[in-house]
C-alpha cells in the first residue's frame, strides 16, 4: 500500500456548483495549504479561462503550476478546486508528516479507501511526484483531476501510511451519517447552497 483515499464530501453530495464554496474548502483544504510547503496544479492549458481567472496565484514551473501560498488561494478561486472532468489536472498539497498528523482534517473526511488503481482519474506526473514525496518522508495529497475536490490520494512512507490509514478508518465520517453537507430548506420548500457546520 502506497496510498490510500478520503472523500472530501459525502457520497451522495455530487450535484454542485462548480463556483460554489463548500465546507471542505474551509474545514480541509484551508488548514493544508496553511502548513503546505508545496502545491502543483497539474494539466491547466495555457490558454483556459481558468487559467486567466487564477494566474494571480499560480506561478508556472516545468509543466505544472505552484500556487503562490502567500496569499488567498481558495476564496474567489473555487473553480479551480471544484472543477472536474479534467478541467484541470489533478493538485498536489506536500507537506511534513508532523504537521499532516497534528491538523485535525480527518475528521470532515469521509469513507476511507484503498483503491487498486492510483492513476484512475489522476494525472501520471502528479501520481509520480507524489510517490517521490512519500519516499522523502513527506505526506503528499492529491486531488484528483476527474473528480475535483470529491476525493484525494494521501501518499506517505509504507510504515507511517499504515498508522494513518488506521487513524483515518476511525475519524473519517460516514457518508450515510453525514450533518455537515445537509443542505437547509429555503422559502418555498426550495433547497439552496447553504450548509450546515457542526
Amino acid at each position: 500500500m502506497n496510498h490510500f483515499s478520503v472523500n472530501l464530501m459525502p457520497s451522495h453530495f455530487r450535484d454542485y456548483n462548480e463556483h460554489s464554496s463548500l465546507p471542505a474548502h474551509d474545514l480541509i483544504l484551508r488548514p493544508l495549504l496553511l502548513f503546505a510547503t508545496d502545491c502543483y496544479v497539474y494539466g491547466i492549458q495555457k490558454n483556459s479561462e481558468l487559467l486567466q481567472q487564477c494566474s494571480h496565484i499560480l506561478i508556472s514551473t516545468r509543466n505544472k503550476y505552484k500556487v503562490d501560498l502567500n496569499q488567498e488561494a481558495i476564496k474567489g478561486y473555487e473553480q479551480l478546486w471544484n472543477v472536474t472532468g479534467w478541467g484541470r489536472g489533478s493538485i498536489v498539497i506536500v507537506m511534513g508528516l508532523e504537521q499532516f498528523e497534528n491538523l485535525d482534517i480527518l475528521s470532515y473526511c469521509y469513507d476511507p479507501d484503498i483503491l487498486d488503481n492510483p492513476n484512475t482519474g489522476e494525472s501520471i506526473a502528479a501520481v509520480r511526484y507524489s510517490k517521490d514525496m512519500a519516499k522523502q518522508g513527506k505526506v503528499a495529497l492529491c486531488l484528483s483531476a476527474s473528480n475535483g475536490i470529491e476525493w484525494m490520494n494521501i501518499y506517505a512512507s509504507d510504515d507511517v501510511l499504515e498508522k494513518l490509514y488506521v487513524r483515518a478508518t476511525k475519524e473519517c465520517l460516514d457518508s450515510y451519517s453525514d450533518t455537515i453537507y445537509k443542505p437547509q430548506k429555503s422559502k418555498g420548500n426550495c433547497l439552496n447552497n447553504t450548509f450546515r457546520y457542526r
